[in-house]
């Protein structure tokens, strides 16, 4: 055990340097001034279409125009488009003569259009690339559809050796290949030169800012790497999805793993893109449906998902064009976050390390637009970055508490809350509820109050005796015990003195002194099936409840294993 505990340590400490060294060396080539997207704005991505866009009567790019005011209120500040080229699969994804700008979602004149309305009002745009695979037009001379059209006619050099369906003439693959289209060999000159004469075009003919790399686990990110240096965009992002850590069915909690993938392909891709954060998906949409919020705190007291390893790299997302529910959720169905705990979701990346993303069918066909505006409203004007800090206070079985700010020296502070607990933070201490819902609260400050200058007193007579027992007999529960010290019972001088003491240890945070009889434990039985709450209940008087702060901390043991939680009233 001592051998296995000392390996663990180890390991954990080569992982904290090479995030040392991620940090020092920073991966700023798709970045302008060499600050790293993000780093010094709060930026916020709306992915622009859904699975069935494509279907739409008159055209997705004219629809995008219409929806282009309220897509500006909502407050986002990229806004992400659908693979624009020729395509077999109405979608985009199916790519096949990719120097032909017209879509099923429109012509390359709407397509310029909506791009430069966008950047008008503000905002970037990003375009969605498939370059992992691509359909070939006509059949070679083997009977292999590997011969492509158009102004890349490539042939079956342009396809990798051990493609399982197509038997190019080109390398051996650098990533796990596709059985549904040709896989490009990017080792090729010809490849990798048309493919950055494709992307200028995009940049500066069409007018677009960013990139995202669909499927990036097919081909080596060294490659997507050389695609970023060559063409220079704002920022670019892979989509490396790779399955999460499991014990049979049960999703383990240490997901290090996982994420550990994730940044090893932004490492190979020289530090030049993003990352998609599928980590934080996983173990997100876990602890909504069970309740389960401890996943959502590694061993470093960080966010567990790649948000918490690599903030900088990070673009956290709930669903997609490929995760959300099918049919008219806008999605394929593969991997749907739960729909009651979608708000859950967005108040947690919203809020957290890494670029969050909005999909389109949340902010239109699940009406969700207020809500998401308002917490989107609440990231800019705390200036939160893709790297704030973030202290987790409570991460268990119950509920979820962080306090998030920009940097450590940051007045501007929220609380986000998940889960059904009674915590609040005191709006005497500046905090102030601005938005919740079903599972989730934010709360914000600008700065501590000052404490209120003490109002002029107004001489009293002196109290009754029976009166200066009872407010001494409120305040003496809450006051160190001293030894030998004797039930009240003294003349009104020294009453008036002991009341004066009382005062100036009153401004002191002392222990409480329990009456064991007052205190009541039970178990509530109405809980779901399965699970029991205990329930602590300690009466105090009103004249202490109103003006005094209590914290509980409750020690729980489970076999070997001895948990903290502490409570706020």
């Amino acid at each position: 055990r001592l051998e296995r505990r000392r390996a663990v340590e180890k390991g954990r400490e080569r992982e904290g340097e090479r995030e040392r060294k991620r940090d020092r060396k920073g991966g700023m080539g798709s970045s302008e001034n060499g600050v790293e997207f993000g780093m010094d704005s709060t930026e916020v991505m709306m992915q622009g279409f859904d699975w069935k866009s494509c279907h739409h009567h008159g055209g997705w790019y004219r629809q995008l125009m219409k929806l282009a005011p309220e897509i500006e209120d909502l407050g986002v500040t990229v806004v992400w488009f659908p693979p624009p080229q020729d395509s077999l699969a109405p979608q985009g994804y199916m790519p096949r003569d990719i120097d032909v700008l017209h879509s099923k979602y429109g012509s390359e004149d709407d397509l310029k259009e909506v791009v430069s309305m966008f950047k008008n009002k503000g905002m970037m745009c990003l375009v969605d690339t498939v370059l992992n695979h691509r359909c070939a037009s006509h059949q070679s001379s083997n009977g292999q559809w590997t011969q492509f059209g158009g102004k890349y006619n490539w042939d079956d050099r342009a396809v990798i050796c051990n493609d399982p369906s197509f038997h190019g003439r080109g390398h051996r693959g650098t990533g796990v290949p596709l059985d549904i289209a040709p896989n490009i060999d990017h080792q090729q000159d010809f490849v990798k030169r048309d493919i950055i004469d494709w992307l200028n075009r995009l940049r500066h003919d069409i007018g677009f800012d960013a990139y995202r790399i669909d499927y990036a686990r097919g081909f080596h990110g060294r490659f997507v790497g050389d695609y970023i240096k060559a063409t220079k965009p704002r920022f670019a992002v892979g989509e490396f999805w790779d399955g999460l850590e499991y014990d049979g069915d049960y999703m383990r909690p240490n997901q290090d793993a996982h994420r550990s993938r994730i940044a090893h392909w932004v490492d190979g891709a020289h530090k030049e893109p993003k990352a998609f954060d599928f980590t934080t998906k996983g173990q997100l949409m876990q602890a909504c449906r069970t309740g389960e919020f401890w996943r959502l705190r590694d061993h470093k007291d960080r966010p567990s998902g790649f948000n918490g390893m690599w903030p900088q790299k990070a673009v956290t997302f709930i669903d997609n064009h490929d995760t959300g529910g099918a049919g008219n959720d806008g999605g394929q169905g593969h991997w749907p976050f739960p729909a009651d705990k979608v708000m859950q979701g967005y108040a947690y990346i919203l809020t957290h390390p890494g670029m969050p993303t909005v999909f389109y069918n949340h902010v239109f066909n699940w009406k969700l637009h207020a809500k998401l505006k308002a917490l989107i409203a609440i990231r800019k004007e705390m200036e939160l970055t893709v790297k704030p800090v973030v202290k987790i206070e409570k991460a268990d079985n119950t509920g979820y508490i962080a306090r998030v700010q920009r940097n450590a020296d940051s007045a501007k502070q929220l609380y986000l809350k998940l889960g059904h607990g009674s915590w609040a933070p005191s709006a005497e201490r500046g905090w102030e509820l601005r938005t919740s819902g079903n599972g989730y609260a934010v709360w914000t400050r600008d700065g501590i109050p000052k404490p209120k200058e003490p109002e002029p007193q107004v001489p009293q007579p002196e109290p009754e005796e029976s009166s200066l027992r009872r407010v001494v007999s409120h305040v003496r529960p809450f006051l160190p015990v001293r030894e030998g010290e004797e039930d009240i019972d003294m003349p009104a001088k020294e009453a008036a003195e002991a009341e004066a003491r009382a005062a100036a240890a009153a401004a002191m945070p002392v222990p409480l002194k329990i009456d064991e009889n007052a205190v009541h434990l039970r178990v509530d039985d109405s809980s779901e099936p399965g699970k029991r709450r205990v329930i602590l209940e300690y009466e105090v008087d009103s004249t202490i409840a109103d003006e005094a702060e209590f914290t509980v901390t409750l020690q729980v043991a489970r076999g070997k294993e001895t948990e903290s939680l502490v409570k706020r009233l």
